[in-house]
């Protein structure tokens, strides 16, 4: 029997920005519920989406893809994807997969809003 992944994904606002909360893996299994709530949100074209990370515990290729295609579709839409609250273990796969230097990743929802970078 196949194991289930816990997780979740509750939307909010941040001074005017969508956000999306990401709880739990994003996985094989979870990456399409994600990819379904990251479209709905690049649809609405905002000027920035931010994504929080913070709770969560892993990410695999598909997931990894999942967010480079959200972030592909909101440049193309004149936006921008901004990771906020990277757990280590995570910036840890975006760094060895080289995608720390293709998103926005900062290190709170603050920093986020007024553009400032992680270093």
């Amino acid at each position: 029997m196949a194991e289930t992944t816990e997780f979740d994904l509750v939307r909010m606002e941040y001074g005017g920005h969508p956000v999306l909360f990401v709880y739990g893996e994003i996985d094989v299994m979870t990456a399409p519920r994600l990819h379904g709530a990251l479209a709905e949100l690049v649809a609405e074209a905002p000027s920035s989406l931010l994504v929080d990370l913070a709770n969560v515990s892993f990410v695999d290729s598909t997931g990894l893809g999942t967010l480079v295609v959200a972030h592909r579709h909101l440049e193309e839409r004149g936006g921008t994807l901004r990771l906020v609250s990277v757990p280590g273990n995570v910036l840890q796969v975006l760094d060895v997969t080289g995608l720390t230097s293709r998103f926005h990743i900062f290190p709170d929802m603050e920093s986020a809003q007024g553009g400032s970078e992680q270093a």
